[in-house]
């Protein structure tokens, strides 16, 4: 029982409903051009949704860097706007020394998938030897600051291959989170 049938067991259904729909398409639609144009247009709007979904944004964090956690706190008014627009499919952004990037976006209008990689070029993805860091997402939130709510999320770095990190972690990073917050003032 490998992937044989791990296999089996996603893409039969997947079968089925293309050869339902193509039995459905031949009952209802007259002519051959149009039932072909149709369930291409069909498999073409499924790719796109599926290649939408593989969307990356790519972090470069500091060489030498004093932060556990990189955070993006979302809907500041007057931050940076992140470079995102319905075409865009990667980006790259450099994360401040303090390792808190603030922006205008709002949180779903931010890519789905990150990457990370340090100033020399070492990826957090692929963790060797070399660099023996790797990234996880540890938590996407809310914080509250005078009855306003920010959107954050926070990639905790660890070395070793484990991503450790508790929910007095997640606490510790918030309360951070409100203090350079107050500190810099958003007023959206």
């Amino acid at each position: 029982m490998g992937f044989g049938f791990l296999g089996l067991f996603y893409l039969l259904p997947v079968a089925i409903f293309g050869l339902l729909l193509d039995y459905l398409g031949q009952k209802t639609i007259k002519g051959y051009r149009k039932l072909f144009l149709i369930e291409i247009g069909i498999v073409g709007v499924i790719a796109f949704g599926f290649l939408w979904q593989d969307r990356t944004k790519t972090y470069i964090i500091p060489d030498q860097r004093d932060f556990e956690f990189v955070v993006t706190v979302y809907d500041i008014k007057d931050s940076e706007e992140l470079p995102i627009n319905f075409f865009t499919w990667t980006y790259e952004k450099e994360i401040p020394e303090n390792g808190i990037l603030l922006t205008a976006n709002r949180i779903n209008s931010d890519l789905p998938k990150t990457k990370m990689f340090t100033k020399a070029g070492f990826s957090l993805q692929d963790r060797n030897d070399t660099i023996d860091l790797c990234f996880g997402l540890a938590s996407t939130s809310k914080i509250e600051i005078e009855g306003k709510n920010y959107d954050y999320q926070a990639w905790k770095i660890d070395k070793g291959g484990t991503i450790g990190y508790s929910s007095n972690d997640i606490k510790e990073l918030e309360e951070e989170l409100k203090k350079y917050l107050k500190r810099k003032k958003p007023s959206s």
